[in-house]
């Protein structure tokens, strides 16, 4: 079920009670089921239904007042190509704007790792070693998520590997950099922050041409 429900949504399926739960489920069945949808299309409606019976429940309706109707029409109903196509925009535009603040969250935390690895090599740290790595490796896991969650979204909608191998590339040649340089003052954050704007210059059009399918 996760893999249909937006990361946006998630929370909602924890709020639904058991009732709403049972007829939630039944529906994203017969979504899932319908081969005449593709994934993101099954996505799309999956996560209107969920929408549309938390805010059944929260209005007090049971679900033989919100959805009288048997579930295999409501499971039609929210597969409608014109609903289908405003939770697509809505989804579409959640992920453009996911991938610009994990980007940003890349290059901070980036910066930090990268700061670290210079201590490391100069033997000269900003408070002691372990705090130091401490932080390091905080920030490392932070980067390392976030990334995930950037790529994870651009190989949903089937984007260009341009991406992926931007961010490999960039990161070699700051980690290369940041060995052979025995100052923190060096290009390393500009080159992380020329990457962020090139991803955004190229994947912005790209997400624009998804909104108006």
């Amino acid at each position: 079920m996760k893999k249909q429900i937006h990361i946006d949504n998630l929370y909602l399926t924890k709020k639904l009670s058991p009732e709403y739960q049972e007829f939630f489920n039944d529906v994203l069945n017969k979504i899932t089921s319908t081969n005449s949808l593709t994934d993101f299309e099954k996505s799309a409606a999956a996560n209107y239904a969920l929408e549309q019976c938390f805010d059944a429940m929260k209005e007090g309706k049971t679900i033989k007042e919100a959805f009288p109707q048997p579930v295999k029409d409501y499971a039609a109903k929210f597969s409608k190509r014109s609903v289908l196509q405003s939770m697509r925009k809505k989804l579409c535009q959640q992920d453009y704007e996911k991938v610009i603040i994990a980007s940003i969250w890349v290059v901070f935390t980036l910066s930090m790792v990268l700061f670290f690895l210079n201590n490391l090599v100069t033997g000269k740290y900003l408070i002691n070693y372990w705090l130091d790595a401490l932080i390091g490796c905080v920030a490392g896991a932070i980067a390392f998520q976030n990334y995930r969650i950037k790529h994870r979204i651009i190989k949903r909608y089937n984007f260009k590997s341009i991406y992926k191998y931007l961010d490999i590339v960039t990161i070699l040649m700051c980690v290369f950099i940041k060995i052979i340089s025995k100052s923190n003052f060096d290009i390393t954050y500009l080159l992380l922050v020329i990457s962020f704007f090139v991803t955004k210059k190229n994947i912005t059009p790209e997400f624009e041409a998804m909104l108006k399918k």
